[in-house]
């Protein structure tokens, strides 16, 4: 495959990240910007968030926090990159030191408006010169909506590199609570 024919598709697939107006925007372009001849993008996984509830999860009135626990189980540092809506309360770790499993390595949060739908994205690499190439990289995508006064949420997961990496999430401890719209995401990069 040529580099035209791989900067567009890496090009396409990124743009379908939507974007929420007016909201906090901190930018993700690193993705792309320093890019090595070989890409390997296995496709997107798609997960429905279960609904749950953080009891006694501090909120201000009209507002919640979404919270993400990031795992970094790759053995080096790894380099995050992210386009977030809302007020940052803490920003993601940068560079994110690695643990040994089970341990969580990391943790960010974003205040938001209560019932606000979002659209949350973030990247964690092996390298940040090259997240594309030789790396380990990670993307995750947290979409939550909201129905009448119900949210609910969806998980993308993308794999990006020619290192080898395994993405995933922890179900058991991810979800949207449906009154608030409140999220908790725990992701791992290995």
């Amino acid at each position: 495959m040529t580099n035209n024919v791989k900067r567009f598709l890496a090009a396409s697939l990124l743009s379908l990240m939507p974007s929420v107006a007016l909201a906090e925007h901190y930018d993700i372009s690193g993705l792309l910007a320093h890019r090595g001849d070989y890409v390997s993008l296995r496709p997107t996984e798609t997960i429905q968030l279960p609904s749950g509830r953080l009891e006694g999860a501090a909120t201000l009135a009209g507002t919640t926090v979404d919270t993400f626990f990031v795992a970094n189980w790759t053995g080096v540092n790894t380099f995050p990159g992210y386009t977030l809506t809302g007020t940052p309360n803490i920003l993601p770790p940068n560079p994110l030191a690695p643990t040994a499993p089970p341990s969580i390595s990391g943790v960010f949060q974003m205040g938001v408006g209560q019932l606000t739908p979002v659209t949350q994205t973030y990247y964690y690499t092996t390298n940040a010169a090259d997240p594309t190439g030789a790396a380990k990289t990670c993307l995750w995508q947290l979409n939550v909506t909201v129905s009448g006064t119900v949210c609910s949420g969806t998980l993308n997961m993308t794999a990006y590199g020619n290192q080898g990496v395994l993405c995933s999430i922890d179900t058991a401890q991810t979800f949207v609570d449906p009154a608030t719209c409140q999220a908790q995401v725990v992701t791992i990069i290995q």
